[in-house]
């Protein structure tokens, strides 16, 4: 564990926050945009790091000292509201996704999250949505809390039913309205 000491600003580019388990399997808990902070739970409740970030794309990333981030919670208002409004929304994607991986099933959740990443990172362009970073499968799995041979075979099928296409790793969204219906169903076995 990473003791507090620093907290972190991400100017340009975007970064995936992840924990890792015992067993060295990680889960994506989300991404930080340029504006936003990371590490910053850690360094207010004077916790040992349990979270890791890892640069998707080229990152600019400016290191506030502990002391500066505290000082800066206490005395500055709009800063620390700022930051409440960035870690409410945090947790609740975070819950959003736990309920997701309770109630869900495996195409619905890939559907979303690839829904989300349109909504926050996607680019319209000729009546489809590119999103313009690449993700593993493997990052994918970790996002939706399922297996990488299943984010493949979704992956696959959304291409068939002509929902999206993949090209070196990056989607592009053709069926928007389609992803969402999926992303929206019920599994057969809810009541």
């Amino acid at each position: 564990m990473i003791e507090p000491d620093t907290v972190y600003l991400l100017e340009k580019g975007l970064t995936r926050l992840y924990r890792c388990s015992d067993s060295g399997g990680e889960f994506t808990l989300g991404f930080v945009e340029p504006g936003e902070v990371f590490g910053e739970l850690s360094a207010l409740n004077n916790d040992p790091r349990e979270s890791f970030a890892v640069a998707i794309d080229q990152c600019g990333v400016l290191k506030l000292p502990k002391r500066v981030f505290i000082e800066l919670m206490q005395t500055a208002p709009s800063f620390s509201f700022a930051i409440s409004k960035q870690v409410g929304k945090r947790l609740q994607r975070i819950e959003t996704r736990a309920e997701d991986l309770i109630f869900k099933s495996a195409t619905s959740r890939m559907a979303k999250m690839i829904s989300l990443l349109a909504s926050d990172l996607g680019q319209e362009n000729n009546n489809r949505i590119n999103i313009n970073v690449r993700l593993t499968q493997g990052e994918m799995a970790t996002l939706v809390g399922c297996s990488r041979p299943t984010v493949n075979l979704t992956l696959n099928d959304f291409k068939k039913q002509g929902i999206i296409e993949l090209e070196d790793g990056y989607l592009s969204i053709i069926k928007l309205k389609k992803l969402k219906d999926l992303a929206d169903a019920v599994p057969e076995y809810a009541e």
